[in-house]
């Protein structure tokens, strides 16, 4: 993948360049919970945080913004990509889910990680920088 200009971008640059023009607005936490979430179908907002590495809160605001709007419980922007529904076993527990448009968004990115570009390519012919001695 190359970018305008003939600069390289790798798989991981062109994912997260592919959620930012399908939300330019979103936040890291959001895409953590949308990618932990297609990781992982059915997971709940507390197994999120300690995946995340973050507080149940921030797990619960990046998830509830990636519901649809008129989903309970949405937050602003509603971006559509997640679904929370209980397991039938726990009523009050909520598990998440991808959306028929977050399942088309892993796909997008599944494309991404099936032609891989590696970081460095050619790493090991790259000629390294000298370190200024600290005298």
């Amino acid at each position: 993948m190359t970018e305008e200009g003939g600069r390289r971008r790798n798989t991981i640059l062109a994912a997260l360049v592919l959620l930012r023009r399908m939300a330019p607005d979103i936040t890291v936490s959001e895409m953590l919970a949308f990618l932990y979430v297609a990781e992982n179908p059915g997971i709940r907002v507390k197994e999120l945080a300690v995946l995340m590495v973050t507080s149940s809160a921030t797990a619960s605001r990046a998830s509830r913004s990636l519901l649809g709007r008129d989903e309970p419980g949405a937050l602003p922007p509603g971006r559509g990509w997640l679904l929370m529904a209980s397991n039938g076993r726990e009523a009050i527990s909520r598990h998440l889910y991808l959306s028929h448009d977050g399942l088309a968004l892993a796909d997008r990115l599944d494309a991404l990680i099936l032609a891989a570009r590696p970081i460095e390519a050619d790493h090991a012919s790259r000629p390294r920088p000298r370190l200024a001695s600290s005298a």
